[in-house]
C-alpha cells in the first residue's frame, strides 16, 4: 500500500496521533477525488486566464464534459501562483472510463486546454481526496475569502501531518472557530496535505476566537496538543515545506 494510500486509510479512520483516536468530522474527510491546478498568468494574462474560464462556464463547457464546473480561488497574498482550481470528480475510474474520456474529446477538451496554455507560465496539477463535492461547493457558494495553506511532509511523517491537520480542526471547533476543510494529496505535485479555510471576508478570518485565553489552552490539551502555543511548533516539526495563501472569488 503506498504512503498516499495509507494516509487516505488514516483519514477515514479518522486516528489523532497524540491524543488517541477521535471521532471523524464531517470537514475531516477525506473520500471523494478533485483535480487541483495552481496557475501563474503570463504578464498581463490574467484577466484573459478569468475570462476564458467565465466564458467557459457560461457556455455550458463542463456540462458538455461530463464534469462540476471548477471553483476558482484567485490569489491575493502569499504563493506565486495567481488562481487555483478546484474540481471535483468523483473517482479515477469514473473519470478515466472510456465513456467520459470521449466525452471530453468531442465537448472539446483539448481546446480549452491549448488555449490556455497560450495565457500561463506556469502549471501544477495534483489529484488529491477532498470532502464530498456538495460539502465544498456550498462552502465555496456561501464564502468569498480562503486561506489555503500546503504542506510537503519530512519522510516518515506524512500520517502524523494528516493527523495534525485533524488534531487543529478539533482545536478550532472547541474555541468556536471555523474549521479548515481538509485534502490529502495522491498524485502530481509534491504536495501532501493542503487545507481550505472557507470565510465570507477578510475581517472575519481575522476575527480573534470567542473565548479567554485560558479556555484556548484547554481546548488546545483537549485536541491532542501540549498547549496552545505548541500548535504551530508541532507542525513545524513535520514538514519538508509549507505555503500560504489568503485568495478571493475571482
Amino acid at each position: 500500500m503506498n504512503t498516499m494510500r495509507r494516509i487516505l486509510l488514516a483519514a477515514l479512520l479518522g486516528l489523532c496521533a497524540v491524543g488517541g483516536a477521535r471521532a471523524q468530522e464531517p470537514g475531516d474527510a477525506t473520500t471523494e477525488l478533485y483535480r487541483v491546478s495552481t496557475l501563474r498568468a503570463a504578464p498581463g494574462a490574467l484577466l484573459d486566464v478569468l475570462a476564458l474560464y467565465t466564458d467557459a462556464a457560461a457556455a455550458g463547457h463542463w456540462q458538455g464534459l461530463g464534469e462540476a464546473e471548477p471553483m476558482l480561488m484567485r490569489h491575493s497574498q502569499g504563493d506565486h501562483w495567481d488562481l487555483l482550481v478546484l474540481q471535483p470528480i468523483g473517482s479515477y475510474s469514473g473519470y478515466y472510463a472510456h465513456k467520459r474520456v470521449a466525452q471530453r474529446a468531442v465537448a472539446g477538451e483539448a481546446a480549452f486546454a491549448q488555449a490556455l496554455r497560450k495565457l500561463v507560465v506556469f502549471r501544477e496539477d495534483l489529484f488529491a481526496y477532498g470532502p464530498p463535492a456538495a460539502q465544498v461547493q456550498a462552502a465555496y457558494a456561501d464564502n468569498g475569502f480562503f486561506h489555503i495553506e500546503m504542506f510537503a511532509a519530512l519522510a516518515a511523517q506524512h500520517d502524523a501531518l494528516l493527523q495534525q491537520r485533524q488534531m487543529e480542526n478539533a482545536y478550532l471547533r472547541a474555541i468556536n472557530s471555523r474549521p479548515n476543510l481538509i485534502w490529502v494529496g495522491d498524485q502530481g505535485s509534491d504536495v501532501d496535505v493542503f487545507t481550505i479555510g472557507f470565510y465570507p471576508s477578510m475581517v472575519a478570518f481575522a476575527a480573534p476566537a470567542p473565548v479567554t485565553d485560558g479556555q484556548a489552552e484547554a481546548a488546545a490539551k483537549a485536541s491532542g496538543f501540549k498547549g496552545r502555543a505548541f500548535i504551530g511548533t508541532y507542525l513545524r516539526e513535520l514538514l519538508h515545506s509549507h505555503h500560504d495563501t489568503l485568495a478571493v472569488k475571482p
